[in-house]
């Protein structure tokens, strides 16, 4: 595949995701990525992202100011 903003290749990869909600913040760790190796854009598949959503939506009712996920934990 190729980078939408410096047409370099993308590999595989697994990085963290952060989402501030303002009253709390999430990492997700482990999240499996596409990478540019020449600027390092991230990209996600669409069933990644839809993983991430669930995993804040989970997440976020609970009561805490910062929350660390293992995205390999909660992967179905």
């Amino acid at each position: 595949m190729i980078c939408v903003l410096c047409k370099g290749n993308l590999k595989k990869e697994t990085t963290s995701d952060f989402t501030d909600l303002g009253s709390c913040m999430i990492i997700i760790k482990n999240v499996p990525c596409l990478k540019c190796e020449q600027c390092g854009e991230k990209a996600f598949t669409g069933a990644t992202v839809k993983q991430i959503e669930h995993i804040v939506d989970t997440v976020k009712s609970s009561l805490t100011e910062v929350a660390i996920i293992n995205y390999l934990d909660k992967a179905a």
